[in-house]
Parts: C-alpha cells; sequence; structure tokens
C-alpha cells in the first residue's frame, strides 16, 4: 500500500496497536507522543517488523498550544514527511470527575487534546490531502458522543465535539478524495479503559479488533462511504 501515516497518542492504547498493525503496509510512518522513550520503544517494535519502512519521531505535548505549534514546525521543516497518506487522531485524555469539581483549568486541558489539537492538525493536513485529492482522518472517537455517563461530563463534551469536527471535514473535503472517519468503541482494553468505574474490564473492547477495522477502512475501492462507526461490545456488564 505505501501509504504515509501520522499518528496522535501513538505509544498507548488503540494509537499503539494500529500503529503497529499497519507497519506492513507503511512507506513511513510519524509517531507523535510525549515520551521520547516510548517513542524509541515503539519504533524499534515497528522496525522488527517492516525494517524497510520509515520512522520518524516528533515529541509534542498536545494538551497545549505550544505542543500542538511545534508538530507543525517539525512537520514543515522536514521534507521527508510533509506528504501524509492518513491521519489518525486518537491523543486524548478522559477526566473522571463530578460536574461540581471541574475546573476551567480542566476544561482547557480536555478541550485543547480531545478537539483543539485535532482540529489544527486535521486541518493542517487535510488541506494538503485536498490538495492531491487524496486522503484519509480518523478522528478517534467514543461511544461518550453520543450517550454520557456519570463524572464523564468534560470527556463526553469533547467527544460530542469531536464527532461535530469529524462531519464538518467531511462534508467540506469528501469531495476532493479525502474521508474523516470518525470511529466510536465502546469501553476498550486500554490505559484509559482502566479508568472507567462500576464496569467489568474484561467485558472490553479489544483494541486490536477496531485497530483492524480502521485497516480495512483504507481500501477506498469500495463502492461504499464509511464517515462514522460505533462499536459496542457483546456483553456489556
Amino acid at each position: 500500500m505505501n501509504k504515509n501515516f501520522l499518528i496522535t497518542g501513538a505509544t498507548s492504547g488503540l494509537g499503539e496497536k494500529f500503529t503497529i498493525l499497519i507497519s506492513d503496509i507503511a512507506k513511513k510512518i510519524v509517531i507523535v507522543g510525549r515520551k521520547r522513550n516510548k517513542l524509541l520503544k515503539l519504533k524499534k517494535e515497528i522496525n522488527k517488523i517492516n525494517r524497510f519502512v520509515k520512522v520518524f519521531i516528533i515529541v509534542a505535548d498536545l494538551s497545549k498550544n505550544s505542543g500542538v505549534l511545534r508538530l507543525i514546525q517539525k512537520l514543515k521543516k522536514k521534507t521527508e514527511i510533509q506528504s501524509i497518506d492518513v491521519l489518525v487522531n486518537s491523543a486524548a485524555n478522559f477526566t473522571v470527575k463530578k460536574i461540581e469539581n471541574v475546573s476551567v483549568k480542566d476544561l482547557n486541558l480536555d478541550f485543547q487534546l480531545n478537539v483543539i489539537s485535532p482540529f489544527i492538525i486535521s486541518k493542517y493536513l487535510g488541506l494538503k490531502m485536498k490538495k492531491k485529492k487524496n486522503g484519509v482522518i480518523f478522528n478517534i472517537g467514543s461511544s461518550s458522543a453520543y450517550d454520557c455517563s456519570k463524572e464523564t461530563s468534560i470527556y463526553c463534551s469533547t467527544k460530542h465535539a469531536l464527532l461535530g469536527m469529524s462531519k464538518a471535514f467531511n462534508t467540506e473535503l469528501k469531495s476532493h478524495g479525502v474521508r474523516s472517519i470518525f470511529i466510536a468503541p465502546g469501553s476498550m482494553k486500554t490505559p484509559m479503559g482502566r479508568k472507567v468505574k462500576n464496569q467489568d474490564y474484561n467485558t472490553f473492547i479489544d483494541p486490536k479488533e477496531v485497530a483492524m477495522m480502521m485497516k480495512n477502512l483504507l481500501d477506498d475501492k469500495r463502492s461504499i462511504l464509511v464517515e462514522e462507526i460505533k462499536i459496542k461490545r457483546k456483553i456489556y456488564k
């Protein structure tokens, strides 16, 4: 397939599973995260699978506006990674707090990471995809974009916003060959999933299965256009 990928939140959860899964079909992979040691470890794992794929590391804290600007500047400077075919907006924060305990700081941090940063990155790369009339933007959402549980008011708000963003990008860019796809799984077996209260972690979704489904969606020769996918657990308890 020889596509170029950029994946935020690449060192954990679904982002990590997807990164590893597409290592065999990628030409270049840009992995973005906050911790260099984790990114280096992931790079080694990728090259064990495919020693020919070129892996680029960008250390950036996307919960801060300065981190997003750092990422964009790195992309502008490196001519080798200016052309991205697939963007995965996977980095996110999951705050668990009662509404009365939510602060403005909490709101600013989570909206920056979960909504504002994906928007800015998608705008920058999406317009490049528009020029070449091809590209895919995966926005990793959640079932929280449709339903909400107690003590997750910020997370639910951000995922509702991300769904709106994904639809807006799709409306403007799909006629130019760019697909914006919202992936909305229920609770998954990830570090974030460990924070979910009063539910059986053993019944949670395997993120590798979601990653495999995303990989299948990269085939753009099908007659169907997928814009949004809701994924539920087989067993809920």
